[in-house]
């Protein structure tokens, strides 16, 4: 009787120790059963847009540039930004999350259309997420970080684990997949990053201080030649050819 009753706390741990674990299977399993499924890579090279058709209906456009791996789970939906930037309008599926994992952090949804750009020129890693349609949740890098819900017309970026303040843009304007960029305010630096994805001649800018030299306005990125000339001329640096493509000079 003594050896039955001192059993029942231990019994009671260990059946409480299964459960546990039954439990943790349970959650683990959708993320297990999608690492069985065999990615599928898109990309882009320098200049080149391209729409893909995912397996659930999702619409995928790629910048130039720009390299995604996609896994089609039973459970959930999974793609990899590796570089670039893409414009997703995804198919609603509310059983199987959407889930898009950048190197800076990750963007969730269930059934909308958004944009997000992951950029790595002078300094560090960050992803930028515009929404365009629906509701997203972004996510920066780490397990204990706050994240931001954004919808309609909004726009945040995540870098080395903190998030931007959220800001508002026309989801209605003009962009990238039309060939413009228009932005109150980006470094050089940046710019170049964007232009290098949409032109074939590779652009390089010198020095630390011109590349954090800030424009703004409404470009056209589908010359970008004529785009860095005419900077250059309001700006005052310099453009010369040389490499194969165009370095920016003071």
């Amino acid at each position: 009787a003594v050896r039955a009753r001192r059993a029942g706390p231990i019994a009671g741990l260990a059946g409480g120790l299964a459960a546990a674990c039954a439990l943790a299977a349970v959650v683990a399993w959708p993320q297990l059963q999608l690492m069985t499924v065999t990615p599928t890579i898109f990309e882009t090279g320098r200049g080149q847009h391209r729409t893909v058709a995912l397996a659930d209906g999702t619409r995928v456009t790629l910048d130039g540039g720009t390299r995604l791996s996609v896994r089609m789970g039973s459970q959930r939906r999974e793609v990899a930004l590796d570089q670039g930037e893409a414009f997703f309008d995804v198919a609603h599926d509310a059983a199987r999350p959407f889930t898009v994992k950048t190197a800076e952090g990750s963007a969730r949804v269930l059934g909308t259309a958004f944009d997000l750009e992951l950029s790595h020129e002078r300094g560090p890693g960050r992803v930028e997420l515009s929404v365009h349609r629906g509701r997203v949740r972004l996510a920066p890098k780490g397990l204990i970080h706050r994240t931001a819900e954004l919808t309609v017309g909004q726009r945040a970026f995540a870098t080395e684990g903190r998030l931007s303040k959220v800001r508002a843009f026309d989801p209605a304007g003009d962009d990238w997949r039309s060939g413009w960029l228009e932005t109150d305010g980006v470094t050089l630096a940046r710019l170049v990053e964007r232009l290098n994805r949409a032109s074939p001649t590779p652009i390089v800018v010198e020095g630390e201080d011109l590349g954090r030299q800030r424009v703004a306005g409404r470009f056209r990125m589908d010359d970008p030649d004529a785009l860095v000339r005419n900077l250059a001329l309001v700006h005052g640096f310099k453009v010369r050819e040389g490499g194969g493509g165009l370095v920016l000079t003071r």
